[in-house]
């Protein structure tokens, strides 16, 4: 579309803008276009984001199988996250420890030999394991973090953590518990978690699997 007027356009092209043509219209009206007329859209900055991976490494995610699983399932997201340029980071939690295996970072390009060789066993300190990722995610406060919590939620400091404020950083539950059969019933923890904290997330590890 030419300009009438003067030839080429007298506004300075923003570095990296591009015409908001919706706008321009609006201000051109019926007139015939001219270069006072142009609108400049700024380019959108992608907002980065920095996941906390907490991976349950407890002996009832390893009997289960889900531990194998969430494994598989965690090595998809990591390759995900360095494909998007995202900071991440991985911390283990099961008996009675929570170590962090990797702090914030860029997404490395090679995780397997990070991932296949972890073992679980013992409990499962979850509350623990929310505390030190919500410490961490406070030490970043320019980036918005969001919490991968990937557990069978087996974990009697669920009671313990619905009788407190919903945090600030988002959670998504990631629930590997085995569905309930025999003498064992179901203690959906992560159910119990996602309705006190009303902007959590809970997502069964068979849908996530996908």
């Amino acid at each position: 579309m030419a300009l009438a007027g003067h030839g080429a356009p007298s506004a300075r092209k923003i570095a990296g803008a591009s015409v908001d043509w919706p706008a321009t219209l609006r201000a051109r009206q019926n007139r015939p276009l001219a270069p006072e007329h142009l609108r400049w859209r700024q380019p959108e900055r992608p907002s980065r984001s920095q996941h906390l991976f907490l991976l349950d490494c407890s002996a009832s995610m390893v009997e289960s199988g889900a531990f194998a699983q969430a494994k598989g399932l965690l090595l998809q997201w990591l390759r995900w996250a360095y494909l998007q340029r995202e900071s991440v980071a991985l911390l283990c939690f099961g008996a009675a420890q929570v170590r962090w295996l990797l702090e914030p970072t860029r997404a490395p390009r090679w995780n397997a030999d990070l991932i296949e060789p972890l073992t679980g066993g013992g409990g499962t300190p979850l509350a623990s394991a929310l505390q030190a990722a919500w410490d961490m995610a406070a030490r970043y406060p320019q980036q918005p973090s969001c919490l991968w919590v990937i557990s069978d939620f087996r974990s009697p400091d669920v009671l313990q953590l619905k009788q407190q404020p919903a945090p600030a950083a988002a959670q998504i539950w990631v629930d590997c518990e085995a569905p309930s059969g025999g003498a064992q019933r179901r203690f959906d923890g992560a159910e119990r978690l996602a309705k006190a904290w009303p902007g959590s997330l809970r997502l069964p590890l068979e849908i996530s699997a996908r």
